[in-house]
C-alpha cells in the first residue's frame, strides 16, 4: 500500500506517487484490478493492451507510468512511519520471501517495541523477523523506494497508549543557527490637571542558537516620570539536550527545581529530566489570571519580585492565559492599574502539582551555584540541592531530595499515590539553619492533590496544604535571617492552604460553569493574609452574563487588617446575526465600601473578515463618568493597541505592541509572539504563500515564515495552502514533518518554482504526435510533465525562452522553445514543440 501523503523530511517529490495519480485520473479507461504489490514485484515486466486508449493516435509509451517500485536485497536505510507520522530512521534489511519471491523487510523484534506496537501477543522469544500483516489484523507495511521510507499501518487497539507519538531520537532536529527577541510594549501618557506622567514597560525573551547550544534571556526594562529608568534581567542561561541521560544541561541565572523544595533564583548550573523526551510526557501546569477592569487599564504579574507580565486591557472581564512563571513556586502578584491611577492588587496562589511519575522512570534534578537575589543587598550564599523521583509501581512514586549549604541543610522525603478520587502526594522536610550565631531546627509537611471527575465535570486543578513549625526555614528564609537588616524578622509561616475548582453544569454545560480558587496563609505572630474569589458564567438564548466575587485579606505584617471585596457582573449580546456582529456589554461593580461602578458600550470587529477589534465604552459611579475607545489589531507581523480614555479631573492615552523577530541566514523576519520552540518555513523565491498549521502566517519577500510554536521531540505536521497561488506557481510537496529539540528553531523548506504554465503540442523531428507517455524535462532534468493520449503536455516553465527535453521508449531529443509576451487573460499558454532533426 503506498501513502503518497506521508513526505519525509527535506526530500524530492514522490514522482511514482505522481504518476499514480495520473493513472487515478484515466481510471475511466485503465482499469487494473487484483494487482498486488507482491505481485508487481514478483512479476516486473507484466504487460498491458492498450489499443482501446481513446484519443490515442500513435504510439503508446507506458514505460514511465508503470515502472514498478521494486527493491532488490539487500540493507537500506530508511524512514519509518507509523500510521502516517514519522517516528524513526535505521538500517533495515531487505530479504526474499521464498514462498512468493517478493522482496520485503525484515522488521526485528526492538524496532516494532520502540514504535509502540503490543509485543504481549508475539510469543515469549524474540523472532529475527516479524511479519505483521500475518500477525495483526488489517497491518500492513509498504515500501517506498523512491524516498527510502517504509509505511506501517497498525490498528489503534494494537498499540501501546503509553507510546503513541514517540519519535526516535535519531529523528530529533536540533535545528539552524538563529537569534530572536520576543516582545511585549505597553506605555500610558496621564494628565491629570497641570501634572502629566508617562509610565512604559517592555518585557523581552531573547534567545541565540547555535548548534545545540541555546543561549536565553528573559529582561523588563520600565520607566516612568520622575523616575529613573529599570532595567532587571530575570535570567540568562545557555542549555543544551543531554540525550542520553534524558535531561537538560543549563548554566547562568536559573531557577532550581521545585518538586519539593520551593524553587530559588541562582547563578549556577543544573541538570534536570526533560519529561518530553519520554513517550508519556506530562505538562507543566501554568496559571489562568482573571480579573475585571474598570477602564483601559494596564494589568501587571510579578512572582518573587519580578515583572512577568504587563498588558493593556479594555474594561471589562479579562483572562490571561499565556503567563510564563519564571519558576514552579512563587505566588503571583496581580494589580490592575485603572487609568486614573487606582490600583487593586491580589494574589494567585501558584504552586506544583502533586508527585507522580510512572513506574520504573527517574525524574532527577542536580542544581549547584549561589543564591541571586533581584534584591543585590541580600546574601548570596553557596548552596547545592538535589531531587529524585522514582515511579515505584504504576499507583505509587517516592521522592526524596537535599539542599546543603553554609548554615543551612535540609532533607525531605514524599510518596505519591495515585487512588481512584484523585492524585495526592505527601512530603515530610525538615530543616537546620544558623545566622548570626541563632540556630534554628524544624519541620513542614505538605499535601498536595488534583483530580478531575469526569462524572460531574469537576476538575481540581490544584489542592494544597502545608504546615511548618515555627523553627522550620525554607532556604529563601534562611538567606532573608542572613541579612543583619532582617533580623527582627519574626513572619515565620505556619500553614497554607491553596484551593482551585472549574466545575460544569449540566451536560456540555447547558447550566453553565462555576470556577473557585481560595488561599489561605497564616504565620506565627498571628497575622496572615486570605484571598477568596469565585465566578459563575451562562449564557441565556444570545445573552452571556457572568457573576463575580474576589475578597482579600491581609495583616501579614502585623499591621492593621486591609480587607477588599468586589462584586462584579458582566452581560454582552450580540447587535446582529452575523459570526462576527458587534456585541453589547455590561459590566457593574460594587466595592466593598459600598460604592458602585458601571460600564456600558459596544465591541466588535471593523469587517467580517478583519482582525481589527474595537471597543467603545462610558462608565459613571458615585462622583463622575468616563468614557474609552481601544483598538487592537492582529496582523501576522504584530499585534498592536491603542486607546485613550477621559473622566473626572483626568485624560490619558495608550500604546501597546507584541510580536517577535527572528534572524537567520535567509534574512530577518516578523512574527507573532513565539513559544519555547519554534519553526521557520521557507519556499525559496515565492512570496505571499500561505501556512495551514498557523493562520495567517505567509511567507515574506525572502520567502520565509515564522511558525510561533511547534512541540518538542513530537511530530509536527507543516503544511502550505497552495489555493491562491494562481496558475504560474508550483508547489511540489506542500506538506512537511518536522521533529524539532527543546528550544530548537526547526527549518522546513519547501520546492517550489515560479513562471508560466504553458501547453504544449509535441512532435518529433519528422513532425509526427509524441507518443503518450513521453516525459518533458528541463534543463536541469528535472521532470515537468508526461504526454496525454494526444501528444500534448502541461507544464510550468520558469523561462520564456530555453530548451526542454523529450523521452520516451528509450529514445530521446532536444526542443527549443520561445513563448510570445505573457496574456494575463489567459490560464495558461499554448506552444508547439519540436524535436530538431
Amino acid at each position: 500500500m503506498q501513502c503518497p501523503s506521508i513526505k519525509p523530511i527535506n526530500r524530492s517529490t514522490n514522482a511514482r506517487a505522481w504518476r499514480l495519480a495520473f493513472f487515478s485520473a484515466l481510471s475511466g479507461v485503465l482499469i487494473f484490478s487484483g494487482t498486488t504489490q507482491a505481485e508487481a514485484q514478483a512479476n516486473p515486466h507484466d504487460e498491458f493492451d492498450t489499443s482501446f486508449l481513446q484519443g490515442n493516435t500513435g504510439q503508446v509509451n507506458l514505460e514511465m507510468l508503470l515502472s514498478g517500485n521494486h527493491v532488490l536485497p539487500g540493507n537500506y536505510r530508511v524512514d519509518i512511519f507509523l500510521n502516517k507520522t514519522l517516528v524513526g530512521r535505521r538500517d533495515i534489511d531487505f530479504r526474499a520471501n521464498p514462498q512468493s519471491a517478493a522482496v520485503e523487510p525484515c522488521l526485528p523484534y526492538d524496532l516494532i517495541e520502540q514504535m509502540g506496537i503490543d509485543m504481549s501477543t508475539f510469543g515469549p522469544e524474540p523472532l529475527t523477523c516479524y511479519d505483521l500483516p500475518a500477525l495483526i489484523p488489517h497491518a500492513s507495511v509498504s515500501y517506498d523506494s523512491t524516498h527510502l521510507s517504509l509505511a506501517v499501518s497498525v490498528p489503534q487497539a494494537a498499540l501501546i497508549p503509553g507510546l503513541r507519538g514517540y519519535v526516535d531520537a535519531s529523528l530529533w532536529d536540533q535545528g539552524i543557527a538563529a537569534a530572536f527577541s520576543n516582545y511585549q510594549f505597553s506605555g500610558r501618557r496621564t494628565e491629570t490637571g497641570a501634572l502629566t506622567s508617562t509610565t512604559t514597560n517592555l518585557n523581552l525573551r531573547n534567545g541565540l542558537n547555535l548548534g545545540a547550544w541555546r543561549l536565553r534571556n528573559d529582561a523588563n526594562l520600565s520607566s516612568a516620570t520622575g523616575q529613573p529608568s529599570r532595567f532587571v534581567s530575570n535570567q540568562t542561561y545557555v542549555q543544551r539536550d543531554m540525550t542520553s541521560l534524558k535531561s537538560q544541561l543549563s548554566a547562568g541565572d536559573i531557577y532550581s527545581d521545585s518538586m519539593l523544595f520551593d524553587s530559588v533564583r541562582y547563578r549556577g548550573v543544573k541538570l534536570g529530566s526533560d519529561e518530553g523526551m519520554y513517550a508519556d510526557s506530562q505538562r507543566g501546569y501554568a496559571p489562568v489570571i482573571r480579573g475585571i477592569a474598570e477602564t483601559n487599564a494596564t494589568v501587571e504579574i510579578r512572582q518573587n519580585g519580578f515583572v512577568l507580565y504587563s498588558r493593556n486591557v479594555a474594561p471589562g472581564p479579562f483572562e490571561l492565559a499565556d503567563i510564563y512563571p519564571s519558576g514552579s513556586n512563587g505566588d503571583l502578584e496581580v494589580t490592575v492599574i485603572e487609568t486614573d491611577g487606582r490600583r487593586r492588587t491580589s494574589v494567585q496562589a501558584f504552586s506544583s502539582l502533586p508527585i507522580m511519575v510512572r513506574k520504573g522512570h527517574l525524574n532527577y534534578s542536580l542544581s549547584a551555584g549561589r543564591y541571586a537575589s533581584n534584591d543585590n543587598s541580600q546574601a548570596s550564599p553557596s548552596f547545592v540541592s538535589s531531587t529524585f523521583v522514582y515511579g515505584l509501581d504504576d499507583n505509587l512514586t517516592g521522592a526524596f531530595g537535599t539542599q546543603l549549604a553554609d548554615g543551612f541543610q535540609a532533607t525531605s522525603v514524599g510518596a505519591g499515590k495515585n487512588t481512584s478520587i484523585g492524585a495526592v502526594s505527601l512530603d515530610l522536610t525538615h530543616s537546620r539553619s544558623e545566622a548570626f550565631g541563632q540556630n534554628r531546627q524544624g519541620s513542614s509537611v505538605r499535601m498536595l492533590y488534583a483530580k478531575t471527575f469526569t462524572g460531574t465535570a469537576t476538575n481540581f486543578t490544584l489542592a494544597a496544604y502545608r504546615y511548618s513549625t515555627e523553627g522550620y526555614r525554607s532556604f529563601n528564609e534562611h538567606v532573608q535571617d542572613m541579612n543583619a537588616e532582617t533580623m527582627s524578622r519574626s513572619v515565620t509561616s505556619r500553614t497554607r492552604a491553596d484551593l482551585s475548582i472549574n466545575q460544569s453544569l449540566g451536560h456540555e454545560r447547558q447550566y453553565g460553569s462555576l470556577y473557585f480558587n481560595v488561599s489561605d496563609q497564616r504565620y506565627w505572630n498571628g497575622g496572615g493574609t486570605r484571598s477568596l474569589s469565585a465566578s459563575y458564567g451562562n449564557n441565556w438564548r444570545d445573552l452571556s452574563y457572568t457573576l463575580g466575587v474576589s475578597r482579600t485579606q491581609s495583616n501579614a505584617h502585623q499591621t492593621s487588617l486591609s480587607d477588599d471585596t468586589q462584586l462584579t457582573l458582566s452581560m454582552s449580546f450580540p447587535l446582529g446575526s452575523k459570526p462576527r456582529s458587534p456585541r453589547a456589554v455590561v459590566n457593574t461593580l460594587r466595592q466593598g465600601n459600598g460604592q458602585y461602578s458601571t460600564q456600558a458600550g459596544i465591541n466588535g470587529y471593523l469587517s467580517d473578515d478583519g482582525d481589527t477589534y474595537y471597543s467603545v465604552q462610558a462608565g459613571v459611579d458615585a462622583n463622575s463618568q468616563s468614557g474609552s475607545l481601544s483598538l487592537n489589531s492582529r496582523t501576522p507581523l504584530v499585534e498592536v493597541g491603542a486607546g485613550v480614555s477621559q473622566g473626572a479631573g483626568y485624560r490619558a492615552q495608550s500604546l501597546s505592541a507584541s510580536g517577535s523577530v527572528v534572524a537567520h541566514a535567509g534574512g530577518l523576519n516578523f512574527g507573532p509572539q513565539l513559544g519555547e520552540t519554534f519553526a521557520l518555513v521557507q519556499v525559496p523565491g515565492i512570496e505571499g504563500v500561505n501556512i495551514n498549521s498557523y493562520a495567517g502566517a505567509k511567507t515574506a519577500g525572502n520567502g520565509y515564515a515564522v511558525v510561533p510554536n511547534a512541540q518538542p521531540y513530537r511530530t509536527n505536521w507543516i503544511s502550505l495552502d497552495t489555493r491562491d497561488l494562481g496558475g504560474n506557481i508550483e508547489i511540489e510537496n506542500a506538506t512537511q514533518q518536522v521533529v524539532p529539540r527543546r528550544g530548537a528553531v526547526v527549518l522546513a523548506t519547501f520546492a517550489g518554482s515560479s513562471g508560466r504554465r504553458v501547453q504544449f503540442e509535441l512532435f518529433d523531428a519528422q513532425g509526427q504526435p509524441i507518443p503518450f507517455g513521453a516525459a518533458v524535462e528541463n534543463a536541469q532534468g528535472t521532470q515537468l510533465a508526461i504526454s496525454d493520449p494526444t501528444g500534448k503536455a502541461l507544464a510550468l516553465v520558469e523561462q520564456d525562452a530555453g530548451e526542454l527535453t523529450l523521452k520516451w521508449d528509450r529514445q530521446q531529443c532536444q526542443a527549443p522553445y520561445q513563448l510570445p509576451e505573457r496574456d494575463p487573460a489567459v490560464n495558461y499558454q499554448r506552444a508547439r514543440l519540436e524535436c530538431r532533426s
